[in-house]
């Protein structure tokens, strides 16, 4: 009997892991699209992609967008707290703010993390960033079967604090001075 209870035991082993998605890693092509539809969810926010791209228990780190949220100043939101606790915080923010251009410029994962090297054209600053997204996998027989349940990003807040005229860099200040007095 012990055998045979071993012998069962590992059949169920053996098929679980014949099973399409139970032990699956991202694709290139997936990785691609997570990528992709992370940035529009920047560049041009939507219900619909959100629920296809965020995982229900998503969390956002970013020193980065905690500083945009304080201003470049000293304000209620630590800079090394989570930024966004929960997806509805996160979907709350993006659907509020304006679009902003977003392109990703490189891509590179493993089975369950993409990191993505983004720029977003704005002016008169480029901003450049980088982001590693966590994935799980949620559903067999998509083509993207991951949802991203975290993200770690970082960028040039500085640059957009600048382009958003809250920064003013000391060179533009002397420019300014300089044409004041005259």
């Amino acid at each position: 009997m012990h055998f045979s209870t071993m012998k069962n035991a590992g059949l169920v082993a053996m098929a679980a892991l014949a099973i399409p998605g139970v032990n699956a890693c991202l694709s290139e092509y997936q990785a691609n699209a997570l990528a992709t539809n992370f940035g529009k969810l920047v560049s041009a926010y939507s219900q619909k992609l959100a629920n296809q791209t965020l995982a229900p228990g998503f969390i956002d780190y970013s020193e980065s967008v905690n500083s945009l949220m304080d201003g470049g100043g000293s304000a209620p939101v630590a800079l090394l707290g989570e930024t966004f606790s929960s997806r509805a915080a996160f979907e709350s923010a993006s659907a509020s703010q304006p679009s902003v251009p977003f392109a990703v410029e490189n891509v590179w994962f493993n089975c369950d993390t993409i990191t993505v090297r983004w720029k977003s054209a704005q002016s008169p600053q480029p901003v450049i960033g980088i982001s590693v997204f966590h994935t799980v996998y949620k559903w067999a027989n998509k083509p993207v079967p991951f949802l991203i349940d975290e993200i770690w990003g970082e960028f040039d807040s500085a640059s957009w604090l600048e382009n958003l005229g809250i920064l003013v860099p000391a060179s533009k200040k002397q420019k300014r001075e300089i044409a004041f007095e005259a």
